[in-house]
């Protein structure tokens, strides 16, 4: 009789299970040719890491249909919706796809438009699984994107780690994963960016009479008093973008080049064009 709850615990802990196995095949083979000249393996990086986990899946979910993480914690996927068209599918996802993003970056290095391709698609599935997590979590079912998209269900005869599904046990796994959570969608934050953004709200809610941007700039003067509209200290390389305030080159030239529309925090003035300050 399969039983119907499987803890969120348990099948993430198949999931940390399976990256090990790769790890660990991985640095048996990094052992094995350490006496090797140096940089090797380097070269062909990314077609081993496309043999060892083409080896894992023939020999795991290919044909016990449950990975070996899986099969640690006596767990499977359910076998009466798995098709040959969803083992293509899912071995296109976690490995093909893993392959060409490697592939990509080792040979496509200073290629300005396929490295941002790869990073759209690299930011998509970063998305895709953070939603996907969020889902999990309140659900219990499918932990990774692809099992959600093929419809691949968990399912077991027995649980062969019962203690994990101890209250303490649980939680801190699950905010161990929603750190992790946390940390991945900070780092697809635009801070510079946010922070612009976040400043002009305030700007039209509480701040309304400083709202209208000034149409007639003043002229920029320097003196030993002076410090930079952005980070309040003495300005750096100074520069302005055609208001009286003058900012540090890095300050202007970063908050420009993540917000177009950046204005001005001190008058509010859009300028479009920036020019070093000269001191006449």
């Amino acid at each position: 009789m399969s039983i119907n709850y499987i803890p969120r615990v348990t099948q993430l802990d198949a999931v940390h299970l399976d990256n090990q196995v790769e790890e660990l095949f991985k640095q048996q083979i990094f052992q094995a040719a350490k006496f090797l000249e140096p940089g090797f393996l380097q070269a062909i990086l990314p077609e081993l890491e496309l043999l060892i986990r083409t080896w894992i899946f023939r020999y795991s979910f290919y044909n016990k249909k449950s990975t070996f993480g899986q099969e640690m914690l006596s767990l499977k996927y359910k076998t009466d919706n798995i098709t040959s068209s969803k083992l293509y599918w899912y071995f296109g996802y976690r490995i093909g796809l893993k392959y060409i993003k490697d592939r990509a970056l080792y040979s496509f290095t200073s290629n300005i438009r396929v490295q941002n391709v790869i990073h759209k698609i690299e930011t998509f599935q970063l998305i895709g699984d953070i939603l996907n997590f969020l889902r999990f979590i309140q659900s219990g079912k499918y932990p990774l994107l692809i099992d959600f998209i093929l419809g691949l269900e968990l399912t077991a005869d027995k649980l062969t780690r019962e203690d994990l599904t101890d209250f303490s046990w649980t939680r801190e796994l699950l905010w161990h994963n929603f750190i992790e959570l946390i940390g991945t969608a900070i780092s697809l934050m635009n801070m510079f960016g946010l922070r612009n953004k976040l400043t002009t709200v305030l700007k039209y809610v509480w701040w309304r009479k400083h709202a209208k941007s000034s149409t007639i700039p003043g002229e920029a003067v320097m003196t030993h008093n002076t410090v930079c509209g952005c980070c309040s200290n003495k300005p750096v390389l100074p520069y302005t973008m055609g208001c009286s305030h003058i900012f540090c080159y890095y300050c202007l030239v970063a908050n420009k080049t993540v917000d177009q529309d950046f204005a001005c925090p001190k008058c509010y003035y859009n300028g479009k064009e920036i020019s070093k300050f000269v001191m006449v």
